[in-house]
């Protein structure tokens, strides 16, 4: 991981990396820390989301009194086996590529989490990524009728899903893993779209000979999910809007 040494902790067995970006509106360094390692030790709360790679907590934080927000703390597996390892070991540090992949869109007005700590145990090969809590809600709370979202407000984040990806691929970008749980709406006008979990995510060059298949991989990817509530006809309203701007 890139940065200043003084940006550097160790605890627990781990390296912890606080990004300068993340100064302004971190919390409090300790506690943060702190907070992580009980939560990695399976002692702060139950896990949000386990996935193939990943286990996901989501933790309250803040002071006693009120005041409190929601931090998301994601350790990432070890890769496994030799292929596995080997990318692993040229690519880095997954942590610093999340860092660096966020600021980028973030210079580009896309919407994502602001990274709060990255860490990694060398040793067992597993990483950590802390980050702040999107705006909104998963897009799959907005979709599901037991929720009683209004059809205007559905059809609204509907058709702005559509024009963010167009705007992401039109900048270069590929998300890596697109589906519906990695992307966050609110119900402001306009509607405000943020991506999240973006270990995968890369800029790939404008003349990249695979570079239609990988934009097609990411559509297929949100629209193969059969959710409660999606319609084909709500597909088709993103995907409409989607060839409408790229």
């Amino acid at each position: 991981m890139t940065g200043a040494r003084k940006n550097r902790l160790n605890a627990g067995g781990w390296e912890f990396f606080l990004p300068e970006s993340a100064h302004a509106t971190s919390p409090p360094s300790q506690q943060l820390i702190v907070e992580t390692l009980a939560a990695l030790e399976e002692q702060r709360g139950v896990p949000f989301h386990r996935s193939r790679h990943a286990t996901t907590w989501k933790v309250p934080f803040g002071p006693s009194n009120g005041g409190k927000t929601n931090i998301f703390i994601k350790r990432l597996d070890a890769a496994r086996g030799l292929i596995g390892r080997a990318k692993a070991r040229s690519r880095g540090a997954r942590g610093a590529q999340v860092l660096a992949i966020t600021m980028k869109l973030r210079a580009r007005k896309f919407g994502v989490p602001t990274v709060l700590l990255v860490g990694e145990q060398r040793e067992t090969g597993r990483e950590v990524i802390v980050t702040d809590e999107a705006p909104g809600f998963m897009l799959t709370r907005w979709m599901n009728p037991a929720h009683q979202v209004d059809l205007t407000t559905r059809r609204r984040i509907l058709h702005r899903i559509g024009a963010e990806i167009a705007r992401l691929h039109l900048s270069g970008y590929i998300h890596g893993d697109l589906t519906p749980y990695n992307i966050f709406a609110s119900d402001e006008i306009p509607v405000a779209i943020t991506f999240i979990d973006l270990e995968g995510t890369r800029r790939s060059s404008a003349v990249a000979l695979n570079l239609e298949r990988k934009r097609l991989r990411n559509l297929v990817q949100l629209g193969h999910f059969d959710l409660p509530g999606v319609s084909r006809t709500d597909k088709l309203r993103v995907f409409c809007t989607y060839g409408k701007y790229s």
